[in-house]
């Protein structure tokens, strides 16, 4: 697979942020379409009830007052004075709020009231005029307008009870939320023949709702709702239900938001919000490509520099966020640091091709100066004392003794100087050995004593830890010899079961260690930089201490683990 083309920022972009936002638009729309889906559900399935219930109410309210008209209807048949049928309907006129007499069947106000424009209304005369059964009959609104009902009921004789009320006093009763403020409902009554008998609420969205499916559906009986868009293209939710007392048909149509939550039309605007969070996240790529990416990119071209061996370019402010101007500065110590140690180290490689330059002369020189000279004397002696016999024929000769004498002591410096290139001891009889016999000698050379001491059980090391271990103590030792003036000069072995510690320490004039260990070869202290190198090779730790005045320690600790390590390498 071939990485995606680009830097940070675009990868970050295309394949974090711009599917991640797409997919959240994608669930933002599709959470609102199925939220909107389940609140006009909701909405139809609470309006519908409300229809049924509110249709029933109306049935059962119009059925009550029917059967309240023909109780005075039965009461006049039974002899009762109408101006008495009247009196004692008193406690029911509130239903009948248009007025409630007894009429003659001329349309003549025997006892009671009702409005002049129902008087002589041309239903009412029409509802008096037809045959006599005794049933109470329910007249449609006579004045649509003023939307009046009367119930007319015979007493099989010249009189009938006639009770007149308004369709908005049963919506009232039926519905007496409907004219809340927050409501913008409108409740419609429609009369199969004649069309809106009646509305209260909002203005309905049709004067005329006889050809509205519903209709027919709820002439069959059956309750419903609907969904249909208003003029200006708000949907509307209609809900139906028969009033079956009187055979009409109520409807509620309200717009569905409106009675939706305040959450769910906040919802609609997520996508926008998206869109900003969007133009938020690209304000923050902004911000990281001028504060995190751009000073990374420096830093980058800046640390190439620098493994190139520019230790100055690591130095120029990148900028950005404080973490990268502190890695910045952590790399700038680094760096400096660095460059320390290679300058240490090339003082020091320069200090060791000196040193073995001048060991190397010096060895020549000590074997002309001292070694050739004493085999060119010894070979002149021999010479002169053959010549003498030769001379005397003699079988002794003079001088002898100091030839030997002199052999002798040229024996012991070539060994001395031997044991200096190469510790013979160390190979053959291990550490301890080999450093009492360098202490020895060492003493002797110096004059003062050496002494060797050894605590807990010795064991045994590997090769190389044996000769850095020796050549460390050689190295502090000659120091102490170059430098210390000392009296007394301690080595100290103390083995432990996971350490062994090698300890010298003297009595000599000290001196001040540098604070950083980079700091060792500005000051001239190559031989402590050899002795730490040597420790590092074989995995052991060195630390110095010296006090001006009060002598010098130098103590090597190495873990048997370390020793086991190089003796494996």
């Amino acid at each position: 697979m071939r990485p995606f083309p680009g830097g940070f920022l675009p990868r970050l972009f295309a394949l974090i942020i711009l599917p991640f936002s797409i997919v959240l638009f994608v669930l933002a729309v599709a959470a609102i379409d199925v939220h909107g889906k389940a609140m006009r559900g909701l909405v139809a399935e609470r309006d519908k009830r409300s229809a049924r219930a509110a249709a029933a109410a109306i049935s059962e309210e119009l059925f009550h007052r029917q059967i309240a008209v023909r109780a005075l209807a039965l009461r006049l048949r039974d002899g009762v004075a109408p101006a008495r049928v009247v009196a004692e309907a008193r406690p029911s006129a509130r239903d009948f709020s248009e007025g409630l007499a007894v009429i003659s069947g001329t349309g003549r106000i025997v006892s009671g009231a009702l409005p002049l424009y129902l008087r002589g209304s041309t239903a009412l005369m029409r509802a008096l005029a037809s045959p006599r059964g005794g049933a109470e009959r329910l007249v449609p609104p006579l004045v649509a307008e003023r939307g009046s009902i009367m119930m007319v009921s015979s007493s099989d004789g010249p009189l009938s009870v006639v009770g007149a009320f308004t369709i908005s006093d049963l919506l009232r009763f039926a519905l007496p939320d409907l004219e809340s403020p927050p409501v913008r409902a409108s409740v419609v009554i429609v009369d199969p023949d004649a069309g809106v008998v009646a509305h209260e609420g909002a203005s309905p969205l049709e004067t005329d709702y006889r050809n509205h499916p519903g209709i027919r559906t709820a002439l069959q009986g059956a309750s419903g709702s609907s969904f249909i868009d208003s003029p200006t293209g708000e949907e509307h939710v209609i809900a139906f239900s028969l009033i079956r007392s009187a055979g009409w048909v109520l409807l509620i149509e309200e717009p569905w938001l409106s009675v939706a939550s305040p959450l769910l039309r906040l919802s609609l605007v997520a996508p926008l919000a998206l869109g900003l969070a969007l133009a938020i996240s690209l304000i923050g790529l902004w911000f990281a490509a001028r504060q995190v990416v751009v000073p990374l990119r420096n830093l980058q071209r800046q640390s190439q520099k620098l493994a190139a061996g520019n230790f100055a370019a690591i130095e120029e402010k990148v900028g950005g966020v404080r973490e990268i101007r502190e890695l910045q500065r952590s790399m700038t110590v680094m760096a400096r640091r660095i460059q320390s140690a290679q300058q240490a180290l090339r003082r020091y490689l320069g200090k060791v091709t000196s040193a073995q330059e001048e060991e190397r002369r010096r060895l020549a020189q000590d074997l002309h100066d001292e070694t050739i000279q004493d085999l060119i004397a010894l070979d002149q002696k021999v010479q002169l004392v053959a010549r003498n016999l030769r001379e005397r024929k003699s079988t002794t000769a003079p001088g002898l003794e100091a030839i030997h004498r002199e052999a002798k002591e040229a024996i012991q410096r070539v060994r001395r100087l031997s044991r200096a290139l190469r510790p013979a001891y160390l190979e053959e009889l291990g550490l301890l050995p080999a450093l009492e016999a360098l202490a020895s000698d060492v003493g002797t050379t110096l004059g003062i004593p050496v002494v060797v001491r050894a605590d807990g059980t010795p064991r045994q090391l590997s090769q190389d830890a044996d000769l850095a271990l020796y050549r460390i103590v050689q190295e502090a030792l000659a120091n102490i010899g170059r430098h210390a003036s000392a009296r007394h000069v301690w080595v100290i072995l103390r083995y432990r079961r996971e350490e062994l510690r090698v300890r010298v320490k003297d009595d000599g004039a000290g001196f001040t260690p540098p604070p950083e260990a980079g700091d060792l070869s500005r000051t001239g202290h190559f031989g402590l930089i050899g002795m730490r190198e040597r420790a590092q090779f074989i995995g052991a730790r060195i630390e110095w201490h010296s006090v001006p005045g009060k002598g010098t320690s130098v103590t090597l600790h190495m873990h048997s683990a370390s020793s086991s390590a190089s003796s494996r390498a």
